[in-house]
């Protein structure tokens, strides 16, 4: 498991557990790189019926992702100072996916480090 980041409870109320910086981060840093486990519309549609639907991401549309490491336990904010992209991991398998966490600004050790999980849960939180 990473070094550079480690879980604590978070300072988003109610929110459970969150991810901590060990280190500083500078901006576009790459935070953590989180293998995935890809799951089609009728899987997505199975786990949004348990208590991990908190803990995957959104898929385009046919189903989603549960990140490995501690990629599921990013908390969402609306003004993050960390987001994700999706890409291709090149080894030891093309073609599986892997979550990159990179730092949108500086983050010094010890800060949460919060993601925005997008529009839709950006209109939930803005109620």
């Amino acid at each position: 498991m990473s070094k550079k980041v480690y879980v604590g409870k978070s300072n988003i109320h109610m929110a459970g557990r969150g991810v901590f910086a060990s280190i500083d981060f500078k901006k576009n840093a790459v935070i953590e790189v989180c293998p995935v486990i890809t799951m089609n519309a009728a899987d997505a549609a199975m786990m949004m019926e348990t208590t991990l639907a908190d803990y995957v991401y959104e898929y385009d549309k046919k189903g989603c992702l549960l990140a490995l490491g501690y990629g599921s336990l990013y908390n969402h904010h609306l003004k993050p100072n960390a987001k994700y992209e999706l890409a291709e991991s090149e080894d030891p398998h093309p073609g599986m996916l892997e979550l990159y966490i990179i730092a949108t600004k500086a983050i010094a050790k010890d800060e949460e480090i919060y993601i925005n999980y997008g529009k839709h849960f950006n209109e939930k939180f803005e109620k």
